[in-house]
């Protein structure tokens, strides 16, 4: 008995998975193309009964492939209308309650349907749904009250990306079904400039975008201090560059694979890090946060690149040395690459000492070390700019980065495949005193400050 038993056992589970049976593959949803390029709607299944019914909003097998980042849901009361918003990601929309005139305009200007609109309704009932591609201007009208729309969008919203075009631009010239009086629009929507006041920052948002182009460069982080500088000089070397959404952080290791796989880069800048806010001392309070951005994070940027055969800059900045006995100030005896970092008088500075040694195994990275950057458009976080806000400063002589000077070296440093680390600073020494004497004489000969002893 005790022999059936087992035998029974085992052979049962066999018995079933034999007989279970793969499940056949679903059909894709119907869609259908619009007359923007990129665009379309889709008429998705819904099973109901008399007790309600079920409907997928997205599905990966049966929909057209996106990756979407974000999910938002709006409420809006009848006759209000929204829009018109113009995204550097493009968003799936559907109305899951109420009604509503669903419109986007085609504002690439590289696109062959340029200015071209298109509207439908879609409700509740009708259960259809729209994809709006990337900077395409979308807005809506809702014909009922309590009309419940849900976005899925390709990126997360941030403040100051998007761009609102006025909804009634003759320019346009948007069909909308009831006469402009009867609208309810925000504030921010009534005021919007027009599509020709408009059209260079909406040509800025293809630099985050370009769908379906490879690219020379890629630059992270481009819209800080750095990334900024590095952005203006590829434009002025003609350089074909894109750059990396602000949503996608250097942790982000799955997104900054997709966007280098969608541009093929031959080379990426890395702009992006933190020096703390207000300054390095911050990072004494937030460890783990600055191990995240300028540890792991530049290693991640650094990771991804190699495993694609992409070139990578990575920057760093602040005090790696002081003077010692072999290098005592005013010698003129400075320090090379090869000497190892002596001041860890800070945490910032710790783990620039640690990702430094940690990259020198990577065959595909350029480190450029920065000290005291000066940015002749005395951007707020250049030296100079900094030093005017102190009645008392030091005067040890140092090292500076003159950005004007040495920023364009860095795309025929990356073409040269040059790469290890690199002392990135301007030939000889001065002190904070020499340069605010320069500033006295040149810009603002009232401007008086205190030298004191370090």
């Amino acid at each position: 008995m005790g022999v059936a038993c087992v035998n029974q056992a085992r052979t049962g589970p066999r018995e079933m998975v034999t007989e279970a049976k793969k499940a056949p593959a679903r059909p894709p949803v119907p869609t259908k193309k619009l007359p923007v390029n990129m665009a379309y709607t889709v008429d998705p299944p819904r099973y109901g009964d008399s007790r309600g019914y079920f409907q997928e909003l997205y599905n990966t097998q049966t929909y057209p492939k996106h990756r979407f980042n974000q999910v938002s849901l709006s409420r809006s009361q009848v006759d209000v209308l929204r829009g018109l918003h113009c995204s550097p990601y493009g968003k799936f929309v559907s109305c899951v309650e109420g009604a509503i005139f669903d419109v986007f305009v085609d504002l690439r200007e590289d696109s062959p349907t340029f200015l071209k609109w298109t509207g439908r309704v879609l409700s509740e009932e009708n259960k259809a749904q729209m994809y709006i591609p990337p900077r395409c201007g979308h807005g809506f009208y809702s014909m009922r009250d309590n009309s419940k729309i849900l976005y899925m969008q390709e990126g997360c919203y941030t403040p100051g990306a998007d761009v609102e075009v006025h909804p009634f631009d003759k320019k346009i010239g948007i069909e909308w079904p009831k006469p402009k009086k009867e609208y309810i629009l925000s504030g921010k929507d009534t005021k919007a400039k027009t599509l020709d006041e408009l059209l260079p920052r909406i040509r800025g948002l293809a630099d985050f975008e370009k769908w379906g182009n490879t690219v020379d460069y890629v630059v992270i982080g481009a819209s800080g201090f750095f990334g900024g500088k590095v952005c203006q000089i590829l434009t002025e070397q003609k350089k074909n560059f894109a750059r990396m959404p602000s949503w996608v952080r250097l942790s982000d290791r799955e997104n900054l694979a997709r966007f280098l796989d969608r541009w093929k880069p031959k080379y990426v800048i890395n702009c992006a890090g933190t020096a703390g806010k207000p300054n390095i001392g911050w990072c004494e309070d937030h460890k783990e946060e600055t191990i995240d951005i300028n540890l792991t994070g530049q290693l991640n940027v650094a990771e991804v690149c190699r495993q694609r055969g992409i070139h990578c800059t990575l920057f760093g900045t602040g005090c790696l040395y002081s003077y010692d006995k072999e290098h005592k100030m005013v010698s003129g005896k400075g320090y090379t690459e090869e000497d190892p970092p002596n001041f860890t008088g800070n945490f910032y500075g710790k783990m620039r000492i640690a990702l430094e040694n940690l990259v020198k195994s990577y065959k595909n990275v350029l480190s450029l070390r920065i000290a005291f950057p000066i940015d002749g458009y005395m951007h707020p976080r250049s030296l100079v700019a900094k030093l005017l806000k102190y009645p008392r400063i030091t005067s040890t002589p140092t090292s500076y980065t003159v950005m004007d000077s040495l920023y364009p070296l860095i795309s025929q440093m990356a073409e040269r495949n040059l790469t290890g680390i690199y002392n990135f600073t301007n030939p000889g020494v001065t002190t904070n005193g020499s340069l605010l004497r320069i500033y006295k004489r040149v810009v603002d000969p009232t401007h008086t400050w205190e030298d004191v002893e370090a």
